[in-house]
């Protein structure tokens, strides 16, 4: 008996959607990266007030709720349930920091994860806006030598 197998196109899931990931290695410690991560890049990022680091907890942003963090795992881990401003669907989004075995001492990579996305061209589109994020992160910290600088807003 024969069997066929399906191959799903790159970024498609069986249960999520479409999906994507991308990561960077950043030279700076994790408690570093955590604390900008929620102070300042994901509120600017998601278009909210703030993060808070609670299970549930709503994220509210242009007085209405945008969204509620639905895991987080102090200092590696933040998963939200959130509606992008730019679309009109709710995604899930995912920041894991993790210490970068490989690199220099003291470096963290950082992954970002985003899944429940309609098509591969929301997907395409969202590569590209998180790619140039990432980057203006990794370029902050590179110029700075030491820790990062503000990031163009």
């Amino acid at each position: 008996m024969r069997t066929e197998t399906w191959q799903s196109p790159v970024g498609l899931t069986h249960d999520a959607g479409w999906e994507l990931a991308l990561r960077r290695t950043l030279p700076a410690p994790a408690e570093d990266v955590w604390r900008r991560l929620l102070a300042e890049w994901l509120p600017q990022w998601l278009g909210v007030d703030s993060v808070p680091q609670m299970v549930g907890a709503p994220l509210r942003g242009q007085g209405r709720v945008r969204g509620r963090v639905v895991g987080c795992h102090v200092g590696r881990r933040v998963r939200v349930r959130w509606t992008p401003l730019v679309l009109d669907h709710e995604t899930v989004f995912q920041v894991t920091l993790q210490d970068a075995g490989d690199a220099p001492s003291g470096s963290t990579v950082i992954e970002l994860h985003q899944e429940r996305l309609l098509g591969p061209a929301e997907r395409q589109t969202l590569i590209e806006h998180w790619t140039g994020e990432l980057d203006a992160v990794v370029e902050a910290y590179t110029r700075e030598g030491d820790g990062p600088q503000d990031l163009p807003g």
